[in-house]
């Protein structure tokens, strides 16, 4: 049986969105912190007790995009990923690197002001105050731009159709509207509050429209 090991809110919702949108059949296991601190779970999971982290009947498997480009590619005649050949495969790596690298980084360092008493081991708490909270928004706001010119007259990244690509950003962007950075409409809201109303989002983010950013006074 396949397995997705997951802790609500965290990066594990990417994989499960993207098992959502494919049909499978997989088992869910919940996480708790107590549990990645246990040897046997670094030893045979996942190396930093963190999540999340997929198990088939081939390969065992940690970061959430590598589990998504992996499960696209293995079940690629369910249209989550361009074939090998087609030019789109391209900008489909674009986006998911583009995804992970650009994208996330303001997101986290604005995470981390809003958020102070995530655990140590998500980020050393030394380097969480070198970029202050209107910096990191607007980071944000010059890394969302390109995407922004990209989603201006398509509705989905590649080909105009769902691909992972659009999980994994997707998954993102989820962070940053639900931490309060995306108050303002653009493309780019657009497209996120038309992926957040695809059925399978709505099975696998058992929070869907909940804020993570603190009420504010």
């Amino acid at each position: 049986m396949m397995k997705l090991y997951y802790i609500p809110t965290t990066r594990a919702m990417r994989p499960r969105w993207l098992l959502e949108e494919l049909g499978l059949d997989y088992e869910l296991i919940y996480v708790d912190m107590a549990m990645t601190e246990q040897a046997d779970y670094r030893r045979q999971l996942h190396p930093l007790g963190k999540v999340p982290v997929w198990v088939d009947d081939r390969v065992t498997l940690y970061e959430s995009s590598a589990i998504c480009t992996y499960l696209a590619d293995r079940y690629l005649e369910k249209g989550f990923a361009p074939t090998f050949d087609s030019p789109s495969r391209g900008h489909y790596y674009q986006w998911l690197f583009y995804a992970g690298q650009t994208l996330e980084t303001p997101v986290e360092q604005y995470m981390f002001h809003i958020l102070p008493n995530l655990p140590e081991k998500m980020l050393p708490k030394a380097a969480r105050t070198h970029v202050d909270l209107q910096a990191a928004l607007e980071w944000f706001e010059r890394a969302c731009q390109p995407l922004n010119d990209w989603l201006r007259d398509r509705e989905y990244l590649i080909d105009n159709r769902m691909s992972a690509a659009d999980v994994v950003l997707g998954g993102v962007l989820v962070w940053a509207l639900k931490l309060g950075m995306m108050e303002r409409d653009s493309s780019v809201k657009t497209y996120l509050l038309r992926l957040m109303k695809r059925p399978a989002y709505q099975r696998a983010d058992e929070d869907a429209y909940a804020e993570v950013a603190p009420p504010k006074s």
